[in-house]
């Protein structure tokens, strides 16, 4: 009777992280949206959906190839973790007013280079060969959501920072994001409880420490934004909330309350100070998905080191975790950093070529 009770609590929780993860998709498409050149909502979903597709096929299809302990419960939810990793790190490509088609490239060989290798390492760490010996310690998967999410997302700024457009931007209605947002909170927080896979006594904690670190970013970044400008607004309390949940994802069942406010202030305080500048209403958008996501998930899966209740240097005073957690970053963020701007690299140069001969051949017609 124990054993199917455990069955069915495992895949109790993996439906609650699955349901949570799409609806979690969703709900960035249409926050997200604001960044986008201006088209109709129609194609601006139909293309989302479309770049999130090569991170669910990739997972389910090498995955099991990968890694042969992968268990069957957790397919479904990491399939779909791979689906928002994709569609976020092809969301600058897609703002520089890149092709779908390249976007979609793109996002396929960094789902298969980048996402594949680290959600083996993080979800299946014994049965993977981990790169460097690392073994790093993340609950949501919050090294490859967004440390790899985010280098990628700057790899591309970086090749692309002389050729962004300007122009019009997709308009979200204050009411549709003020809704979205809060359903990206309520459903972030709905998969660290899946990400468990498993219903429990933990399942309460992990929703405390969620939403006392949703709060504390976005204290965190008002603060800073009221201190520095003079002035808050709806954007603030975006980026602080995701910034604080990005921050907890690695460890929402290890930390206190008390330390899951800290590392949610200390993200949303610095992914602000890295991002708003007067006058650069494009610029503070791009430097919003970086820095959230690739700042907030280095601070929270570093902090892990130092906060993690029994294991963090604060209670053993070792600095073996620590390290680990630093490394992992580094190590992630560089590997994310190389094949990003290395793919996106010869994409520009192929697209280019291809624009200059159809620009010729019209000139010979």
């Amino acid at each position: 009777m124990r054993g199917r009770f455990t069955v069915a609590e495992e895949f109790a929780a993996a439906t609650i992280g699955a349901i949570a993860l799409a609806v979690l998709l969703t709900a960035l498409i249409v926050l997200y949206a604001r960044i986008l050149p201006a088209a109709s909502w129609v194609r601006v979903i139909a293309e989302s959906f479309a770049c999130a597709a090569p991170g669910v096929l990739a997972w389910l299809v090498l995955s099991p190839i990968m890694s042969s302990g992968v268990r069957g419960v957790m397919m479904p939810s990491l399939a779909l973790l791979g689906g928002i990793s994709c569609y976020l790190v092809t969301l600058v490509a897609r703002s520089a007013g890149a092709s779908f088609v390249r976007s979609l490239i793109f996002g396929s060989i960094w789902a298969v280079a980048v996402f594949i290798p680290t959600a083996v390492r993080t979800f299946e760490p014994f049965d993977a060969t981990a790169p460097l010996g690392l073994s790093p310690i993340d609950h949501g998967g919050a090294l490859v959501m967004s440390v790899a999410v985010g280098s990628g997302m700057f790899a591309v700024l970086v090749v692309e920072r002389k050729s962004l457009i300007r122009g019009a931007r997709m308009f979200v209605p204050v009411p549709a994001g003020i809704v979205a947002l809060a359903v990206v909170v309520v459903s972030w927080i709905g998969w660290l409880v899946g990400a468990e896979f498993a219903i429990d006594d933990v399942a309460g904690l992990i929703v405390v420490n969620g939403a006392v670190s949703a709060i504390a970013g976005a204290v965190g970044w008002s603060a800073v934004q009221l201190i520095t400008h003079g002035a808050i607004s709806l954007r603030s309390l975006a980026g602080g909330l995701v910034s604080g949940l990005i921050a907890v994802t690695a460890g929402a069942p290890l930390f206190t309350p008390v330390s899951a406010a800290v590392a949610g202030l200390i993200a949303g305080a610095v992914a602000c100070v890295f991002t708003v500048r007067r006058g650069s209403p494009l610029g503070n958008q791009l430097r919003f998905l970086v820095n959230t996501h690739l700042l907030g998930g280095s601070i929270g899966v570093v902090s892990l080191g130092v906060l993690a209740t029994g294991s963090g240097f604060l209670f053993t005073g070792q600095t073996a975790i620590f390290e680990e957690q630093l490394l992992s970053v580094v190590a992630t963020a560089s590997w994310s950093f190389v094949i990003s701007s290395g793919c996106w690299w010869v994409l520009s140069k192929i697209g280019r070529r291809v624009r200059v001969d159809s620009g010729r051949v019209l000139v010979e017609k």
